[in-house]
């Protein structure tokens, strides 16, 4: 595992600084396309780009349908689902290219076993708009995960893998049906209660597979959810955990009519490493407010914290400072979408830089992430500007086929050409804090990590520090809080730079 080490250099105004950052916080990056789909010489380009970029660890979403016989059939196939070798010929290829590729690049490797389920292990009945989402079949799903795990146990030829996660963003309709039915005469969340009994079967396939030991996240949560409850509206991340942990709106247990309708009268023994959380916020950035005390995007970590603690206290089924995980987060760019959901080229690069600092002020927060190193394909068969044809992900770091400027969409933007200065601003980071006649500089050259790295902090373009660190920094420096900041370093006869940025005032305490 490659961490990152920090430096603090000259810090003179220590008060102002976190007061344990996550100074070992690892970066991940996650693109199904350009890993699994995009054929073998795809893949190899883009975890040699990853790694050069200083990527910690590489997100692999491992699709249950995808791999698994007769996926799109409710005819239950004859086959040991527990046994690799009985899943069709070539279904673990790419997955086995990845993990072979990554680990030869010094890359970690971390395993999202994921939905959509085999129509053959799903109830029958209506869904919305989503195949292999409605009440998944634990046993089945556990049968699948102890497949993968003993593939991926290091005994088999193959490099092991040791970081996982259980299903994908449960609180939202795409990935699992229902989200909210009666229960006990009154509508209330289900899926929370569907999950758990997958994450319970997931993690004893794991540890019977050789990964007892692992990393095993339980999550992969949405930041935002909705305020009304149906079997389609996603749910509130928070509201989400209480009642995975069998808890109401006051971290009451459940109990009695309550407690059985949600499953919760024997509750399994659950072994969490800790909660993977999809940190998105919405385009202006992380500090937008969240009126609802049950959303938390990044700008709000601290309510997820807060959550995490009130339930280990209450149910005593999870430790106080639980980790958490980062493992999703991105920003919607325009272009190419004009639809309203896009964010500036310029804002994007300063929020990816302004939530990795937010990650490493949290010393709870263990890791940073971007999804998506090129953006998804545009949808040309609907019109710029309209919502259908941005139905994908531009959260990426270069564009993707069919990106356009919605002004004039007869003028391409190269596919695979990188989205400045957020590219730039992924590989090195700057975040500057705004104190009393003097700021406080955040950054890190990512492709150095590990590695003695002198690095200049310059003000409207002139140096006025250098430090050298072998991972992120805090510096001060006085004289005013104005001008224009930036970093550059120099590496292999290259030299690099970070966006231009202005130094910012922390939000109000009201506002996480």
């Amino acid at each position: 595992m490659r961490m990152l080490p920090v430096l603090v250099a000259a810090l003179a105004l220590a008060p102002v600084a976190p007061a344990a950052a996550s100074s070992r916080q690892e970066s991940m990056m996650e693109d199904t396309q350009e890993l699994l789909q995009g054929g073998p010489a795809r893949r190899a380009a883009a975890l040699d780009e990853l790694a050069g970029l200083g990527v910690d660890i590489v997100k692999v979403r491992v699709q249950w349908r995808t791999l698994a016989p007769n996926g799109a059939s409710e005819a239950r196939p004859a086959f040991n689902a527990s046994d690799p070798a009985g899943y069709p010929p070539g279904a673990f290829e790419a997955l086995d290219d990845v993990v072979t590729g990554a680990t030869q690049r010094g890359l970690k490797v971390f395993f999202m076993l994921s939905p959509p389920a085999p129509e053959w292990a799903t109830k029958r009945g209506e869904r919305a708009g989503h195949a292999g989402v409605l009440r998944a079949d634990p046993a089945d799903f556990g049968r699948f995960v102890e497949a993968v795990g003993r593939r991926y146990s290091g005994t088999r030829g193959l490099p092991a893998v040791r970081m996982w996660s259980i299903w994908n963003e449960p609180n939202h309709p795409q990935f699992i049906q229902p989200l909210s039915e009666r229960l006990g005469g009154r509508l209330a969340p289900s899926s929370p209660h569907q999950y758990r009994r997958l994450y319970a079967a997931a993690q004893g396939a794991l540890a019977r597979s050789g990964h007892a030991r692992d990393t095993v996240l339980f999550g992969e949560i949405l930041p935002v959810g909705q305020g009304r409850l149906s079997a389609t509206s996603t749910l509130r991340p928070i509201l989400f955990l209480r009642e995975f942990f069998c808890l109401d709106q006051s971290y009451r247990p459940y109990r009695g009519a309550a407690a059985r309708a949600r499953g919760c009268t024997r509750f399994p023994k659950l072994r969490m490493s800790g909660l993977a959380y999809h940190a998105y916020t919405k385009p202006g950035g992380p500090r937008v407010p969240l009126p609802s005390p049950d959303d938390a995007t990044i700008g709000q970590v601290r309510r997820i914290e807060a959550a995490l603690d009130r339930i280990a206290v209450r149910t005593r089924r999870l430790r106080r400072g639980m980790p958490i995980y980062n493992s999703e987060f991105g920003l919607q760019t325009d272009p190419p979408d004009c639809a309203g959901f896009g964010t500036s080229l310029t804002n994007q690069a300063a929020f990816l830089n302004e939530a990795e600092w937010v990650s490493f002020s949290r010393p709870r927060v263990k890791t940073y992430s971007n999804y998506l190193l090129v953006d998804d394909a545009i949808r040309t068969q609907f019109e710029p500007g309209t919502n259908r044809r941005y139905q994908g992900f531009q959260t990426g770091l270069r564009y993707g086929p069919f990106a356009v400027r919605c002004e004039s969409p007869d003028i391409a933007l190269a596919s695979g050409s990188a989205k400045q200065p957020g590219y730039d601003a992924f590989r090195t980071p700057i975040y500057v804090r705004r104190l009393r006649g003097a700021v406080q500089v955040f950054g890190l050259a990512r492709p150095r990590k590990g590695q003695a790295q002198a690095i200049e902090v310059l003000r409207d373009g002139a140096v006025v520090k250098t430090v050298t660190t072998s991972g992120y920094f805090l510096t001060s420096v006085r004289g005013g809080t104005s001008g224009r900041w930036q970093l550059r370093w120099s590496f292999g006869g290259q030299t690099y730079t970070s966006r231009l940025a202005r130094a910012l005032a922390d939000p109000p305490p009201r506002s996480l």
